[in-house]
């Protein structure tokens, strides 16, 4: 599934780069990750939780880009696939335009096709945007408890 999303700092195209770039200043602000750890190699070990027990694990890894303000990644095993790009525009100074656009797909079919219809990959990506943004630009954010989608099901997928 192909994923778009933009959102906006109020930073430097640099200082946005750099910023963004340093995932270790910022990471406890995810909500629903619950792994993201740069290793000595320059990967990112992450993981993130979904509905039903469903947990994502993956390693992310930068991939070469022609555009300096542009960031490609992919994924290296795991039992979801990513492939994105970060494109970092400056629209005009203290103003810039971050464009996330992720390609995914999910190993286990059943989480597939609970993803198709109920979306919980998008859900995902917006509230962590959300809350990286907050983070940067001093916003005050409610914590975002988990809800279920089926709370009857949550404790016979964790069984």
């Amino acid at each position: 599934m192909l994923l778009e999303k933009t959102f906006h700092m109020s930073q430097s195209l640099p200082e946005c780069k750099a910023r963004l770039a340093s995932i270790q200043s910022y990471r406890r602000q995810f909500v629903m990750v619950t792994k993201a750890t740069v290793t000595s190699s320059k990967t990112v070990d992450f993981s993130f939780r979904g509905p039903l027990g469903f947990e994502a694990q993956t390693v992310l890894a930068a991939v070469e880009s022609e555009s300096p303000d542009e960031f490609a990644f992919e994924s290296i095993g795991g039992n979801i696939d990513f492939t994105g790009l970060i494109d970092f525009t400056e629209i005009r100074p203290n103003c810039t335009e971050v464009t996330l656009a992720v390609h995914y797909e999910i190993q286990n079919k059943f989480f597939a096709w609970l993803d198709k219809y109920f979306r919980f990959v998008d859900a995902f990506l917006v509230g962590e945007m959300r809350s990286i943004r907050a983070h940067f630009e001093g916003i005050a954010t409610p914590y975002v408890e988990r809800v279920p989608v089926f709370p009857v099901l949550e404790t016979a997928a964790a069984a």
